[in-house]
């Protein structure tokens, strides 16, 4: 694998070797799938040799397909939730297949299984996978699934990468590669006070989401000189959400916000936008704000035009959205670019070092990697610290008003 060091971070670079990904139907039926070496991207290839049921592929050490005997395995367990929400695990294992491509050796190895329904059956997957003798283990994506793979894997000292943005379930060996949504208020409130916004009001659905935003968004209007003027849940339907905006919008007459962050996207979004502008609230005086939720929904709908996001760096999501479309033949979820950005760090961990390379200290480098989504860096705590930008909504593009920094300092970005 090929990587380069580039303004203190680590960059996940293309490599022209490639790894082997067991198919996870094969691989429930004891068989696995080798797909033909190949310089990177391109035409998704056709399946490798089939190794039977019969061929013994559990060795001692674990998962060792015949065609491997003999090297220094680096196995990677991919914990999804093929039977909860087939569409994003199928995404995300695509996104795993490609940077296998990309960035992976001949001595890669990615084992899948399900994380099933619940804690119960994740821990039994990560279990399974531990068996296996996965030396780390990628996802699942909900937060019971994460404690779930987090209980079985601690013991054997497994570092976990999973995908819940739920900071609670991290630290100690668990690492969340997420978007964390507590991060995303405080950049966005940092930047609008910056502007001079100094009054705000939120839009938010009443649930776990909702809630975090709230509790972050007083947390960091308080660190900010920024006032929350008023604060309406919702029960998230369009039409709910509709009528949140319209008593908002009706109660900004005698006391007036300079921004709303509205914290939801798709139909309800789209309703909030329609009933603040219907109910004589302009951006001409109160700016309508959001989180990475809003990317691709917000250019969608005319009444959120020059509103304010959070997201990462759009340039290098671009980048990984037209490979995986040229892989894959179809457009990749939200979600797909956190596992390629997890087996492509994987890979570059253990380039070297085999699996020696997942090492607590390693995982943790202040300085950061490059990936789909732009720079991040995880903390001792397991949470995720990524560098976003503010962009800003005009139709049909993509406005970048403050770009993700190109760096980490040591103690912020």
């Amino acid at each position: 694998m090929a990587s380069a060091k580039s303004s203190g971070r680590t960059r996940l670079a293309p490599s022209v070797k490639t790894g082997v990904a067991i198919g996870f139907a094969a691989f429930m039926a004891a068989c696995a799938t080798a797909p033909a070496p190949g310089p990177g991207p391109g035409p998704a290839p056709g399946p490798g040799p089939v190794i039977p049921p019969d061929a013994g592929v559990q060795s001692r050490e674990g998962v060792t397909p015949p065609f491997m005997r003999g090297r220094e395995i680096v196995r990677v367990g991919l914990l999804l939730p093929f039977s909860l929400r087939p569409q994003d695990a199928a995404a995300l294992y695509n996104a795993a297949e490609l940077a296998l491509f990309d960035h992976g050796n001949q001595n890669t190895l990615i084992i899948p299984r399900d994380a099933g329904a619940d804690e119960a059956s994740a821990a039994a997957a990560a279990r399974a996978l531990v068996n296996d003798g996965a030396d780390i283990i990628i996802g699942p994506v909900l937060r019971e699934g994460v404690a779930g793979a987090a209980s079985a894997a601690r013991p054997e000292r497994v570092p976990v990468i999973g995908f819940s943005s739920d900071t609670s379930v991290g630290g100690d060996g668990v690492y969340l590669l997420s978007f964390q949504l507590e991060d995303e208020v405080s950049r966005i409130v940092s930047y609008a006070a910056s502007q001079n916004i100094r009054t705000i009001a939120l839009l938010a659905p009443a649930n776990e989401y909702g809630r975090r935003v709230e509790a972050t968004l007083r947390a960091e209007a308080a660190e900010n000189g920024v006032t929350i003027v008023q604060s309406q849940l919702y029960n998230r339907t369009d039409a709910d959400a509709g009528a949140a905006a319209t008593a908002l919008a009706a109660s900004l007459r005698t006391s007036p916000a300079q921004g709303i962050l509205i914290a939801d996207n798709g139909g309800p979004l789209r309703s909030i936008g329609v009933a603040l502008s219907q109910g004589g609230v302009s951006q001409a005086s109160t700016r309508f704000m959001g989180t990475s939720v809003w990317a691709g929904d917000a250019q969608r709908e005319p009444s959120l035009a020059g509103g304010w996001y959070v997201a990462p760096d759009p340039s290098a999501r671009t980048d990984f959205e037209g490979r995986y479309q040229t892989m894959f033949g179809q457009a990749p979820t939200r979600l797909a670019s956190l596992g390629y950005d997890a087996v492509a760090l994987a890979a570059l961990l253990s380039r070297d070092s085999g699996s020696r390379g997942f090492s607590r200290g390693a995982l943790e480098n202040s300085e950061g990697f490059a990936g789909s989504d732009g720079l991040f860096r995880f903390g001792a705590n397991g949470a995720i610290e990524r560098g976003l930008a503010i962009i800003e909504v005009r139709p049909n593009e993509t406005h970048i008003l403050e770009a993700a920094p190109r760096r980490f300092t040591r103690s912020g970005t």
